[in-house]
């Protein structure tokens, strides 16, 4: 190989090219399915609060939260994005890949005889695996974003110490302070992180001065000192002052439940579940053997993508020059990754959580540590394994894993969003409109990665009409999570409060439905379902209390476009809803009509009784022949 050849492989592994090579690995681990995502959990919370009630709404949201200034952040990025599925999910993408990027400039310019390392460092961080929500775009952008600024600001703090020119040096320390202020405003993730700046200040100086240990050590503290009083400021804003707004929802209670030695035996439980998870069982749980099946397009999409990725990181990890840099370098990053590491586990270990994977969303604990298990990770296996080949085996296994995790992982999301618009768009095609101050009551929620605020909130914007969130005109009540027998049919109004909302009812204006979902349409209840033997057990006692009034039967409400797209699939439902809704209108000709077109189109019924609409229409229209035919 020539020496041409050879300053290509360098550059776009940990060169100006570098960021191609980023782009490319990112690609194959998002891009494939990420026209098919959507809007889940708090996303729905976000863009309710901000579409029906503006800034106020959204700051509303902020403060119950207890995080004013992030819900005034992405109130600034609604303005610009709007509430488009696909810019929130690239925006979202765009900050991951921004701060990948900048842990390789940061890196690289700490120890630029290690930028091949700093290189496959910041890859890693790009796609690194084990959480599994980063297609809730809305909810998590901002913690992404932070990963980006607190990087950058890092990067600043480096720079302004290296530099002999006054007035950058002025300026870079300036660009610190504010990114720091800013991104320790935004939400409290990485609070405790920003302790790894003070071993940046103290590598740079002991590079830079080669004075003796305490010296530097005395030097760094004094330089830290404007970012101590930084974090001083953001600590009583966060845990003075956003507490005199509203309850704090994310309470310092790690030594609440122990008293003696067993708070120190409870921390050293959970840092050692932190550590486990970081750094084995990131892996393992990525992969998820017992899961595994090779006969899903999912999954062979994943290895096969993975496998692609791998290959290329791996190539490239040959090709390049040999790196003559000793190991003192490698150590220091290694100590900078197991300090960032441990630093990053504190937040989650402050309002005591353990960060498995297969808790209620708690991965999301294990995030600010993620740039350091990186460091830490590749750092100790660079300085352990010798044998470059095998080294390189190792780091592109990593990606590979990282790669098939994101893709497997998207998969269910997309699956998620696939149930959640037959449930938007059946409802809408059997409800045009609904009228205010309903609750609708449903078997469940319509999909996973939802929940009862979720879906509510999703409804909101359904039918909502810009009037504001409070009082909250509608809300879905799951019957699998709360029993409302008890108020139905009474004088006592239907009520919950859920974060920022505040539903209150008459207890009889309320919509029972069932969620689409096994080889069946939504359903409007009525009395003659108290006998339909494919209703699930809880809501057969609900049925007598329908008000299918509550449907405003001619209405030209629109589902906002950019959110629920202009149409969906005409399948088998989309004629069932249409001819149920007809029949109601007492338009039994259109619903007649919808039954041929969709037979014409080679669709039928998808469960017995959605014959039910065309053979009441039949009958009224006085085409007995066919009502008799089809009830047979």
């Amino acid at each position: 190989m020539n020496n041409k050849q050879k300053t290509i492989f360098n550059e776009l592994l940990y060169g100006k090219w570098f960021p191609l090579l980023l782009l490319i690995v990112m690609a194959c681990t998002y891009a494939t399915q990420l026209p098919q995502l959507g809007f889940y959990l708090d996303d729905w919370v976000s863009i309710a609060a901000y579409d029906q009630g503006g800034e106020a709404g959204l700051l509303a949201f902020g403060i119950n939260d207890s995080r004013p200034f992030s819900a005034w952040v992405t109130a600034k990025f609604f303005a610009v994005l709007g509430t488009g599925v696909l810019p929130w999910q690239l925006i979202t993408l765009f900050w991951r890949f921004a701060a990948a990027l900048t842990c390789f400039a940061l890196l690289s310019a700490l120890w630029p005889e290690r930028k091949p390392t700093a290189g496959f460092i910041s890859l890693l961080f790009g796609v690194f695996p084990y959480f599994k929500h980063q297609p809730i775009c809305i909810a998590y952008f901002m913690i992404l974003m932070q990963y980006f600024t607190i990087l950058l600001s890092f990067f600043f703090t480096v720079k302004a110490l290296q530099t002999q020119k006054k007035w950058a040096k002025i300026l870079l320390f300036a660009l610190s302070y504010l990114t720091s202020l800013f991104h320790l405003s935004c939400l409290e993730y990485y609070l405790s992180l920003e302790g790894a700046r003070l071993l940046l200040i103290f590598f740079v100086l002991r590079k830079r001065d080669g004075k003796p240990f305490w010296q530097t050590v005395k030097k760094s503290v004094l330089i830290y000192i404007p970012y101590a009083l930084i974090l001083l400021f953001i600590l009583v804003y966060r845990f003075v002052y956003i507490p005199s707004l509203s309850k704090d929802v994310r309470p310092v209670n790690v030594f609440s439940q122990y008293k003696g030695l067993n708070i120190i035996l409870h921390l050293l439980s959970l840092v050692l579940q932190y550590l486990t998870e970081s750094i084995l069982g990131v892996w393992y749980h990525s992969i998820k053997p017992s899961e595994l099946d090779l006969t899903m397009r999912n999954a062979q999409l994943g290895i096969g993508l993975g496998l692609f990725a791998a290959v290329l990181v791996f190539l490239l990890l040959q090709k390049i020059r040999k790196n003559s840099a000793e190991d003192k370098e490698t150590r220091e990053m290694l100590i900078l990754g197991a300090a960032a590491m441990l630093l990053g586990f504190l937040p989650g270990i402050a309002i005591n959580t353990s960060p498995t994977v297969n808790g209620n969303y708690q991965d999301r604990y294990l995030i600010p540590s993620f740039w350091g298990i990186a460091v830490f990770t590749i750092s100790w296996i660079t300085l352990i394994f010798k044998n470059q080949t095998l080294r390189n085996i190792l780091f592109a296994g990593m990606i590979c894993i990282a790669v098939f995790f994101q893709i497997q992982n998207a998969y269910m999301y997309r699956y998620s969003w696939k149930y959640q618009q037959q449930f938007q768009w059946e409802m809408k095609w059997r409800a045009p409109d609904i009228e205010a101050n309903t609750a609708v009551i449903s078997d469940g929620v319509t999909a996973s990665f939802m929940g009862g605020w979720a879906d509510s909130s999703m409804l909101l914007e359904m039918y909502g009409k810009k009037n504001g969130i409070n009082p909250t005109p509608y809300w879905y009540f799951n019957v699998g999570e709360d029993n409302f027998l008890s108020i139905l049919g009474t004088e006592e109004p239907v009520y919950i409060k859920s974060k920022m909302y505040e539903y209150a009812g008459n207890s009889n204006d309320v919509l029972i439905v069932t969620k689409p979902e096994y080889g069946k349409c939504l359903w409007v209840l009525d009395e003659a379902d108290e006998d339909n033997p494919y209703l699930e057990e809880g809501i057969y006692e609900y049925i007598r209390y329908q008000n299918k009034s509550r449907i405003i039967l001619n209405s030209e409400h629109k589902l906002p476009e950019a959110i629920f797209g202009k149409d969906y699939i005409h399948d088998w439902c989309y004629y069932f809803e249409n001819a149920d809704l007809s029949f109601d209108r007492g338009d039994y000709a259109e619903a007649l009509r919808l039954y041929d077109e969709a037979k014409s189109n080679g669709l039928w019924v998808g469960n017995p009784t959605e014959i039910r609409p065309f053979v009441k229409s039949a009958a009224f229209a006085g085409e007995w022949e066919k009502a008799v035919q089809w009830t047979k």
